[in-house]
């Protein structure tokens, strides 16, 4: 078995129990393997290069300083996780429920105090 493309070729280790080969092969060509990034240093250019705006002032964006705010930022979410977030808002009333269980997970408590403020941004409460 290859694997298509580019990239390291399907290995497995000799002298295994039946069936691990294969087991070993298949599980590689299911989890596709590390990509080096495309981007090289410096490839966006030098570092002292002149700036590409010029107009805008260094601590836009922060709370402190010229320029506008935090408020300028954009903050709108993508669509899919306003929609996600509605249709976890609807099992709100049944994972609180759960989180307040004694035998509930830290990380159960977590995950609804998550879900909790995905429900409240896109029901538009801040």
């Amino acid at each position: 078995m290859a694997r298509k493309g580019k990239g390291q070729k399907v290995q497995a280790a000799s002298g295994q129990t039946y069936g691990k080969r294969v087991a070993q092969e298949e599980s590689q060509e299911a989890v596709p393997l590390h990509q080096e990034p495309t981007m090289r240093p410096g490839g966006m250019g030098s570092l002292v290069r002149p700036t590409e705006r010029p107009n805008e002032a260094l601590t836009a964006g922060a709370p402190i300083g010229p320029g506008p705010g935090p408020g300028a930022l954009p903050q709108k979410r993508p669509a899919a996780e306003q929609e996600m977030s509605v249709r976890l808002a609807a099992y709100l009333p049944v994972l609180e429920t759960k989180a307040a269980q004694p035998d509930a997970s830290a990380n159960f408590r977590m995950f609804v105090r998550r879900v909790r403020h995905l429900a409240s941004d896109a029901a538009g409460v801040f």
